[in-house]
């Protein structure tokens, strides 16, 4: 009896784990299409320098009143208001260019999963890599 719930419990933990890592076609696609716009050395990769100018990019477009800082309804739905207060060290107005590409870096790092200071197309697929998408696309 034992061991029949321990293989249901394991199947449903890898059917989970199948299921969370499944991202659909048409998403992956846009995902890799994020880093073909952005990478500028053409090596399939997103690397720091790259993501931060997407980032400055981003940073423009998210600001149609051009006062160099990004207010919270202006990134609400990229950002948590946790997250918003972390990186607004200045506490302004919102954040300026300065605190946004800190955002970028971190994100960036998080979304790294192997280190390799790139960032490939499945490491954008994942939670860490949408939300470093999140800040770098308009």
């Amino acid at each position: 009896m034992k061991s029949k719930f321990t293989l249901g419990l394991a199947a449903a933990v890898a059917t989970g784990i199948a299921a969370t890592a499944f991202v659909p076609a048409a998403q992956a696609g846009h995902v890799c299409e994020v880093i073909a716009k952005n990478d500028r050395i053409r090596d399939g990769k997103l690397d720091i320098i790259e993501a931060i100018v997407a980032g400055k990019k981003t940073f423009k477009a998210l600001n149609p009143d051009n006062d160099f800082t990004l207010e919270y309804a202006e990134v609400s739905n990229r950002i948590g208001p946790k997250t918003f207060d972390r990186y607004n060290k200045i506490k302004r107005k919102g954040l300026d260019r300065v605190e946004w590409t800190r955002l970028v870096k971190a994100r960036f790092k998080a979304a790294n999963r192997d280190g390799d200071r790139t960032i490939e197309c499945d490491e954008l697929m994942t939670r860490a890599g949408h939300r470093l998408l999140a800040v770098i696309t308009y």
